[in-house]
């Protein structure tokens, strides 16, 4: 069961802690990453949970909402393969390997990622979005095929047909929140 508690979790925090980019970049680039508590309770609602203990899997389906402080994580099936031996591992607790199908949307506060699919390799700490995936923070935006993240350097690339950028100068972002 503690498998499962963990599940949203772990998404969150390895989708949304990694500075994001057209290219590759630094924390330091337009999209200075998703930041969150990553010690809060996680919360995962569905409209059910299948568990199939025998494989290892935990299945939420139906409008997935799985949050973490400010964190959120959308989509229409989250599937999570968990290992029931290793859950005293504090990092990754039991969760080997997460995917996320369907409406896949991320967000955390002003910074957003959606797309169709998220997977995530607990073990190699890598994110591979895909399906028309957009990145926001504020009026930045963007857009490609594939976001893949690697967690362990922070370091984000978006690829896939023709990656577009807009990026909005601060002075144009402040002059449209002081207007709304």
């Amino acid at each position: 069961m503690r498998g499962i508690q963990l599940l949203g979790g772990a998404l969150l925090a390895a989708c949304l802690i990694t500075p994001l980019s057209a290219q590759e970049s630094e924390e330091s680039g337009p999209f200075g990453g998703f930041k969150h508590n990553r010690k809060a309770p996680i919360e995962v609602t569905s409209d059910s949970l299948e568990v199939r203990q025998n494989e290892s899997l935990a299945i939420f389906s139906g409008d997935v909402i799985a949050g973490q402080d400010t964190m959120r994580l959308n989509s229409d099936v989250l599937e999570v393969t968990y290992d029931e031996e290793n859950e005293s591992d504090s990092e990754t607790g039991a969760i080997k390997h997460m995917l996320a199908i369907g409406n896949v949307f991320i967000s955390n506060g002003a910074e957003t990622a959606q797309g169709k699919r998220a997977e995530y390799d607990v073990e190699l700490g890598k994110i591979n979005m895909t399906g028309s995936v957009v990145l926001t923070q504020g009026g930045n935006v963007i857009a490609g095929e594939t976001l893949v993240i690697d967690v362990n350097t922070g370091r984000g690339r978006v690829e896939g047909g023709r990656v577009k950028s807009i990026f909005t100068p601060k002075s144009a972002q402040q002059e449209d929140a002081a207007s709304e």
